[in-house]
């Protein structure tokens, strides 16, 4: 059993405060980093098929501060840009990688545009998202980001 807590709050110069903090307990987390040029996608595993995830935070940071990046839950099979680019230029992996391949289908691919930080709290909500097992995230800024990711799981 892990102990997580969760502190943030919203503020306003002269208006109200919300203070958002919270404690819970998860069976497990996981904690993943990876660092993506500019236009660059990676997949990241988020948790094991049994479960339920019950928080998702990922944190993106560039040289000059926050990065702006974007994610995809449970992206279809299909390799990274970031592995692709080892190797020897493949015409449709080399469209992906500069933003101008037509999406495969866009009524699935609900891409969420992250600068700095999410977090998203609660079993209910994830499940409302699709249970994200994974993540595709995407590098959409002008320079390079580290992407830190945690998860938390409920085991059934």
């Amino acid at each position: 059993m892990v102990t997580l807590s969760v502190t943030s709050s919203v503020t306003t110069e002269d208006g109200p405060d919300l203070s958002l903090a919270s404690e819970f307990e998860a069976e497990s987390c996981v904690v993943a980093t990876v660092t993506l040029e500019p236009n660059l996608t990676r997949k990241v595993s988020l948790l094991p098929e049994p479960g339920k995830p019950v928080l998702l935070a990922v944190q993106a940071i560039g040289v000059s501060g926050p990065a702006k990046v974007s994610i995809l839950f449970n992206p279809p099979e299909r390799e990274d840009t970031q592995a692709a680019a080892s190797r020897p230029a493949d015409p449709q992996v080399q469209e992906a990688a500069e933003g101008n391949a037509a999406p495969q289908d866009a009524s699935v691919e609900k891409w969420i545009e992250v600068k700095g930080a999410l977090l998203i709290s609660g079993g209910d909500v994830l499940e409302g998202l699709g249970t994200p097992r994974y993540l595709s995230i995407k590098n959409t800024g002008t320079e390079p980001a580290k992407v830190r990711v945690f998860s938390a799981l409920d085991l059934p």
